[in-house]
């Protein structure tokens, strides 16, 4: 192990004192669960899940409790009887995935009491938390005791770089799929050599446990169900950012790939220099954030960019990026080669050969900026532009996209662009992001 290594383990790595407390509050909630199950007439085992249960946690962990019914138990009685418990353990919210969960506080830890059904074969049809505790199962029968560090630089490793965590969010890699690349190379540096070598569509499985083809940036094949890809949530940014960090942690290992410095906006001055003229083909678009969990929020923005960037460029606007922020208020700025397009564009007509070219020719012959004209057996004619601008164009036609369900409901959208930008401290974060290309290990 390398001291960076060693010495980043000593800054994640709990302290027996601190899993004595954690275990002793893991035993509390447990009765706690059992009583409320009781108290509304439930058949539940609390089943503890995650890294907790596998020891491959860090400091101050999350507590995921399953609560598993009888496969007979109705749906309905699951997600109702599951969400009372909650609420009479620990209070909380409840949260909405493939079965309703609550996430509150007990003793000090966040927490997760998660109902599922107890399903008897893995080999059985099921949702992913009812798949939750195979997976836990596996990682304590073929994780050694002596490689939770490993996975526990691994994750470390990953949330530095920004690639943790399976959710919308972060689309990368999640606790599973850590543990899972440990089981399969050895340690994190076995791991970070081999994904030296990835790339897009690389596929990869434990010995004995092949699976089916999967078209994703990663595979990983379940060994628990070898019909998922325990990967499919990592994007491809993700899988080239962790590729790039594991090839730049074997040139120089740093404590900085582990604890970034993170992005601290730049002045005014610093983004105008950075920027120069490209600060001309900038549009902001900010909108209120909607109260809703990361995994229903995300998609929808990404569905929304993916809308104004197909307008932008069905008007014939060459989109270059876009960059997200997401704070008190939702912030998308999008770069062009330019804000501005000339007043005439070439109107492609039918072929010349065409029965009913005529209609081109008699609809065009007076509206357009020139006469109809033949090129190469087609019909062309010069027209005025229907939208010069791209921040005009955004600004008319932005409620009419298809965007996000719930973010087509706002009614208001503020469209900004241009130098001014710079000069407004609401968009120094957004703006830094975008201009400094620097990866999170180089800041």
């Amino acid at each position: 192990m390398l001291p960076v290594e060693r010495e980043v383990l000593s800054r994640i790595r709990p302290t027996a004192e601190e899993d004595r407390r954690m275990m002793k509050a893991v035993d509390g909630l447990v009765r706690k669960v059992c009583a409320a199950a009781a108290e509304v007439g439930a058949h539940i085992e609390p089943r503890l899940v995650g890294s907790v249960a596998k020891g491959t946690h860090m400091k101050n962990p999350d507590i995921d409790l399953f609560m598993m019914f009888p496969e007979s138990t109705a749906l309905d009685d699951l997600k109702s009887q599951g969400l009372e418990i909650g609420r009479r353990t620990v209070g909380g919210a409840e949260h909405y995935a493939q079965h309703p969960y609550v996430r509150g506080e007990y003793a000090g830890y966040q927490v997760d009491l998660v109902p599922c059904f107890m399903v008897k074969d893995p080999r059985k049809k099921m949702s992913a938390v009812d798949r939750t505790p195979f997976h836990t199962e596996f990682v304590k029968t073929n994780l050694p005791s002596r490689s939770r560090d490993q996975v526990r630089l691994l994750k470390r490793f990953m949330k530095g770089i920004g690639c943790y965590g399976a959710e919308a969010k972060v689309q990368g890699f999640s606790g599973y799929l850590c543990e899972l690349l440990i089981i399969l190379y050895g340690d994190i540096n076995g791991v970070l050599q081999a994904a030296s070598s990835w790339k897009n569509g690389v596929t990869l499985h434990l010995s004995d446990h092949p699976g089916e083809e999967f078209h994703e940036p990663l595979t990983f094949i379940d060994p628990v169900d070898s019909g998922r890809n325990v990967a499919s949530a990592v994007s491809l940014e993700s899988l080239m950012t962790f590729i790039a960090a594991a090839r730049a942690y074997g040139a120089g290992p740093g404590a900085q790939f582990f604890f970034p410095r993170g992005v601290r906006s730049w002045s005014s001055a610093k983004v105008r220099e950075a920027a120069g003229d490209r600060l001309d083909a900038f549009v902001a678009v900010s909108f209120q954030k909607l109260d809703l969990i990361d995994d229903v929020l995300y998609p929808q923005l990404r569905k929304s960019i993916v809308s104004m960037v197909s307008l932008l460029k069905r008007n014939e606007f060459e989109v270059v990026k876009t960059t997200l922020e997401v704070g008190d208020e939702v912030e998308v700025l999008i770069e062009m080669e330019s804000m501005e397009l000339p007043r005439e564009r070439i109107h492609r007509g039918p072929p010349t050969s065409t029965p009913n070219a005529h209609e081109f020719l008699a609809k065009w012959d007076s509206a357009g900026l020139s006469k109809p004209y033949k090129e190469r057996g087609r019909w062309f004619v010069v027209v005025e532009r229907e939208h010069r601008r791209a921040d005009k164009l955004l600004m008319e036609k932005i409620s009419s996209l298809t965007l996000g369900k719930d973010i087509k409901k706002l009614r208001s959208f503020e469209v900004s662009s241009g130098r001014g930008l710079a000069d407004e401290k609401r968009y120094a974060r957004l703006l830094t992001k975008h201009l400094d290309e620097r990866m999170p290990w180089e800041r």
